[in-house]
């Protein structure tokens, strides 16, 4: 059976960037991340939240502008990878933020190890943008190690400029989840919002419950629906694990991952640096 491709038409194409752009000018919150680095979780968690803290039930509480009301203190919130810097070398991304000035940025970071080879997943068994090996994925440039690492050293060096910055590690929502969802809700000035609630919120979005909706496609959209429900690496929730990499990378090629890592990143992000592979010793 042969797929079929829908192609977008100028028009539509033109339409979509003119409401990106609106959406992205009017949002008085930007929740930022690298591709792969867990928002996917922190939206729905954010999205639960407010379903049960507002009393009203939406077919998909990752559409976050949706609970944007005059008579909610709720704030445009507007998720997004800041463009699309996993199609960038490093130094194709932009630099200047000025753009963020006056708004808030929730920006979201993970292990670069683990974020490497959850890209690596993402484009030979989701978006099909890459038919390479792990080896050749490990050192190119566009996309890979040095791209990751440039996009949070950028951020790093812009965290100032919004009014407001707060930095979300996965591995941290991953040890409390709860009090990581409460944070971020009380940063984006969300207040009052019950232990019940939170708790409820943390419960919808356990790793098991996140593969079954993305299994049957519970909530209709392509952001969180299973490309081959039997191909495990194929799934957006594949794994959730932190240091799920040392399955993936080893010798060479972790001591290549993390010489960039341990060479590059921004003190700001300490607790990446300072690993060693010893197994390529």
């Amino acid at each position: 059976m042969t797929a079929i491709v829908r192609r977008r038409g100028p028009v539509r194409r033109a339409v979509q960037l003119a409401r990106r752009r609106w959406r992205k000018w009017r949002a008085g919150a930007h929740l930022i991340s690298y591709p792969k680095c867990g928002r996917t979780w922190l939206v729905m968690l954010i999205g639960k939240a407010l379903e049960g803290h507002l009393g009203k039930r939406v077919r998909n509480p990752m559409k976050l502008r949706q609970f944007v009301r005059p008579w909610r203190d709720v704030p445009f919130i507007l998720q997004h990878h800041d463009g699309g810097p996993e199609f960038c070398e490093p130094e194709e991304l932009p630099r200047d933020k000025s753009e963020y000035a006056g708004r808030k940025v929730l920006f979201m970071v993970r292990d670069p190890r683990d974020v490497l080879v959850s890209s690596y997943f993402q484009n030979t068994r989701r978006n099909a943008n890459f038919s390479g090996s792990m080896d050749e994925f490990v050192h190119q440039r566009r996309g890979g190690i040095e791209t990751i690492v440039t996009f949070y050293n950028i951020w790093a060096a812009n965290r100032e400029v919004p009014s407001g910055f707060h930095l979300v590690a996965y591995e941290d929502l991953k040890a409390d989840t709860a009090g990581g969802l409460r944070a971020a809700l009380e940063f984006l000035g969300i207040h009052g919002v019950s232990d019940s609630v939170i708790q409820e919120a943390v419960e919808f979005c356990d790793f098991n419950n996140m593969r079954k909706l993305e299994a049957s496609n519970a909530l209709g959209t392509s952001r969180l629906a299973a490309r081959d429900t039997s191909d495990p690496e194929s799934f957006k929730t594949r794994k959730g694990e932190v240091g799920g990499y040392r399955d993936y990378l080893q010798g060479e090629n972790l001591a290549h991952v993390e010489r960039v890592i341990n060479e590059r990143l921004d003190p700001f992000y300490q607790r990446y640096l300072g690993y060693t592979d010893e197994s390529a010793s």
